[in-house]
C-alpha cells in the first residue's frame, strides 16, 4: 500500500497544479515519469468467495419480488444491505456466471431500475471505488484481481449514468473528486489488457474504462480540469502498454478520447502534444527486436488507425491532420 500512496500523493499535487492552471504542457512527462516508476509484485491468490451458489439463488429471488411489485401484486420491499453487500463481493469472481451473468447483471438491473434507495446507490458507489475493490492486486503481475477490478468500473459506469439521469443525485461533488483521483490512480497502474479469456470469461478492463470514462466526460457538472487529467492519465497509459488490446477496446477507447477531444480545444490541444510525443517515445527509444518494442509500435498503429475509421468529421481538425501526415508511419 506504500506505492499507492505516493501515486495517490503525486496524483494530488499535480491535479492541484493543473487546476491552478499550471504544468500543462509539462504534464505529460510527469504522468509519463510516475507510471515509469510503478513496480509490479508477484500475483497473490484473491480471497475465497462463501456461498457464491446460494447468493445466485438469492439473486433470483430477490427478482421474483420485483416481478411481483411491478404487477402490484406485493408492496416494494427494500433489499437487504447485508445481501447487497455480500452480492458486490461476487464482483470478484473467477467464475463469470457468478460475476458477469451473475452479480454484474442482477446489480445493474437493480440500479438501473431503481430498487435500490439513495442511501444504498451511495453506499455501492463507496463501496466499489474502495480500494480493496478497484485497485485490488493492481500492482501486481497478470492475477486474477483485475476481473474486480474491471466489474467494479463497469458497475460505476450504471452508477454515474443513473446519478445524471434517474431519478435521485446520490453522487456528490466531494465523491466526483474522489472518483477522478481514484481513475487517475488505477490508469498509471493498470496493465492488464486481457479480453477475453476461455476460462474465466471476460476481463475486458479497457473496454469497461470507456464506458466510465465517457459517463464522465459527458457530466457538464464535473470541471474541466478533472476531465483533462483523467484524458492525461489515459494516454500515458496507452503509450506505455506492450501488450494488445484486440476485442474491441481500441475502437471504444479511440471514440471516447476523440468525443471529448471535439469539445474544446483545451482537450485538443493536449491529445495532439501527447499523439507527438507518443511518436517521439518510440523513435527516441534504442530499437530493440523484442515483443514488446513491437507491441509498443503497434499500439500507436492500431490507436492512429481507429482515429482514421471515426472519420474526419469525428476529430478536431489538427488531430485529423496529424492523423493523416503519420499514417503511413509502420503502416
Amino acid at each position: 500500500m506504500e506505492e499507492l500512496d505516493g501515486i495517490y500523493s503525486q496524483v494530488s499535487v499535480l491535479l492541484s497544479e493543473l487546476k491552478a492552471g499550471k504544468l500543462l504542457e509539462s504534464l505529460p512527462d510527469m504522468l509519463l515519469a510516475i507510471r515509469q516508476s510503478v513496480n509490479y509484485g508477484s500475483k497473490t491468490p484473491m480471497p475465497p468467495l462463501l456461498s457464491e451458489y446460494e447468493s445466485l439463488d438469492q439473486m433470483a429471488a430477490y427478482q421474483d419480488l420485483w416481478a411481483k411489485e411491478e404487477k402490484g401484486e406485493i408492496a416494494p420491499k427494500k433489499m437487504d444491505d447485508d445481501d447487497l453487500r455480500r452480492f458486490l463481493f461476487l464482483l470478484s469472481a473467477t467464475d463469470s456466471t457468478i460475476r458477469d451473468t451473475g452479480a454484474f447483471f442482477f446489480l445493474g438491473n437493480a440500479i438501473s431500475n431503481h430498487h435500490l434507495d439513495a442511501e444504498q446507490l451511495k453506499r455501492v458507489t463507496s463501496e466499489i471505488v474502495d480500494d480493496s475493490r478497484m485497485l485490488s492486486h493492481v500492482l501486481e503481475e497478470k492475477n486474477d484481481g483485475a476481473f474486480y477490478r474491471s466489474y467494479c468500473l463497469a458497475l460505476l459506469a450504471i452508477l454515474i449514468n443513473e446519478n445524471e439521469n434517474g431519478p435521485i443525485e446520490f453522487i456528490d461533488a466531494t465523491m466526483k473528486d474522489y472518483i477522478v483521483q481514484k481513475l487517475a490512480v488505477l490508469m498509471l497502474a493498470e496493465k492488464d489488457t486481457r479480453g477475453y479469456t476461455e476460462d474465466n470469461g471476460w476481463v475486458h478492463f479497457y473496454s469497461h474504462l470507456a464506458n466510465v470514462l465517457g459517463a464522465l466526460f459527458e457530466d457538464p457538472k464535473l470541471a474541466r480540469a478533472d476531465k483533462l487529467f483523467l484524458l492525461a492519465c489515459l494516454m500515458t497509459n496507452l503509450r506505455t502498454l506492450d501488450t494488445p488490446l484486440t476485442m474491441g477496446e481500441m475502437g471504444r477507447l479511440v471514440g471516447t478520447i476523440l468525443s471529448l477531444a471535439s469539445r474544446h480545444a483545451l482537450y485538443a490541444d493536449y491529445l495532439l502534444l501527447t499523439l507527438k510525443l507518443w511518436r517521439q517515445d518510440l523513435g527516441n527509444e534504442p530499437f530493440i527486436q523484442s515483443r514488446s518494442r513491437w507491441q509498443k509500435l503497434y499500439n500507436r498503429v492500431d490507436f492512429f488507425q481507429q482515429i482514421l475509421a471515426f472519420g474526419e468529421k469525428a476529430s478536431p481538425k489538427e488531430v485529423w491532420e496529424y492523423a493523416q501526415a503519420t499514417k503511413n508511419y509502420l503502416s
